[in-house]
């Protein structure tokens, strides 16, 4: 079951702050008089009408409402700042540097210039400000900041330095993304350590990471959905409907206005009746038929039950629907669809 070590890191989010390093992430710059509105044709949420130093939600589409990728879109004064998987980022970096000069906008790929540690947990913000003894105040998700740093005194850098502080809840608990130049990894990281002891801080893995995120319901891309699932099957959050055209837009609008949202699968939150946590692909069966199948799924500490994320066929995916895993036939229930 879960070990001492997973059960600490867990407990130590829960109740102080952990560290996470995300800098694998990708991450893209989009510059230029047409940046807005060249990113808002190409992603499903609306970016035009997105107030500065504020981010969306959103996915990159094909032509048939398949999902390239998701991602979180951050308006700043002169530049967007694209964050996403590092699955879909080189298809997606190639796509927007062919199509950027005809929409007089510049594309840079920083996936290799910035750091992204994420600090999540209910002493975050407070660790946080006194790393920079400032005063951030960020308080609805995807909120940001830019800070010019030149701290001499902590040893962050010797030149002023921008680093970029965004709200990002990626787990049940409060948190925050930081965007550290890379230059500044090593020195910055110490710092964070250093600050942190005050705060209890501990570096968090992928093994309790996973259990907090499927108990916050957030899929991940290449892991719970891919490039073959059209979006409708995997969430309407990144979608606004009332925005103008995006690429894809027709199929996903197909879905919400002829088909009333039903879609042939959906990606939903499942709570599992076990301590045994299921495989991938584990099979979701009702009344002897296959229904469905997992993704991902880990021991829940929260709930003292496993949590999962996976697909199920229409007319089995409503909220409360009994639904059994694998051969076993271990009883669970739908909970909801999927959270970001």
């Amino acid at each position: 079951m879960i070990n001492e070590k997973i059960l600490e890191e867990y407990n130590n989010v829960k109740n102080n702050v952990g560290l996470f390093d995300f800098s694998i992430e990708g991450k893209i710059k989009v510059f230029g008089s047409g940046r807005v509105n060249f990113i808002n044709g190409l992603v499903s949420n609306d970016v035009e009408n997105l107030e500065k130093f504020n981010g969306v939600y959103a996915a990159f589409l094909d032509r048939f409402g398949k999902v390239l990728t998701d991602c979180i879109v951050y308006k700043f004064d002169d530049f967007l700042l694209i964050n996403m998987n590092i699955i879909g980022r080189k298809n997606i970096v190639e796509r927007l540097t062919n199509e950027a000069k005809l929409a007089n906008s510049e594309i840079e790929d920083v996936t290799l210039k910035y750091a992204l540690f994420s600090l999540q947990g209910p002493k975050a913000l407070e660790l946080i400000n006194d790393i920079f003894r400032s005063k951030v105040e960020l308080q609805s998700q995807y909120q940001s900041i830019i800070i010019k740093n030149n701290d001499e005194e902590n040893n962050i850098n010797n030149n002023e330095t921008e680093i970029i502080i965004t709200k990002n809840n990626r787990t049940n608990f409060n948190g925050y993304d930081i965007f550290v130049p890379v230059p500044m990894y090593k020195e910055f990281k110490e710092l964070i350590l250093e600050k942190g002891k005050d705060y209890d801080l501990k570096i968090i893995n992928n093994e309790t990471y996973d259990i907090l995120r499927l108990e916050a319901k957030i899929p991940l891309y290449g892991i719970d959905f891919n490039q073959n699932n059209i979006l409708p099957e995997v969430t309407e959050k990144a979608v606004n409907y009332e925005k103008g055209c995006f690429v894809g837009q027709e199929i996903v609008a197909r879905v919400k206005n002829l088909a009333k949202g039903i879609t042939a699968k959906k990606l939903v939150s499942l709570e599992i009746e076990s301590k045994e946590v299921p495989e991938k692909n584990t099979k979701i069966m009702k009344d002897d038929n296959e229904v469905g199948y997992i993704t991902s799924a880990a021991f829940s500490l929260e709930l003292d039950k496993v949590v999962a994320l996976g697909f199920l066929n229409k007319g089995f995916y409503e909220k409360d629907t009994g639904v059994e895993i694998g051969n076993d036939k271990i009883k669970a229930n739908v909970r909801e669809l999927c959270n970001q």
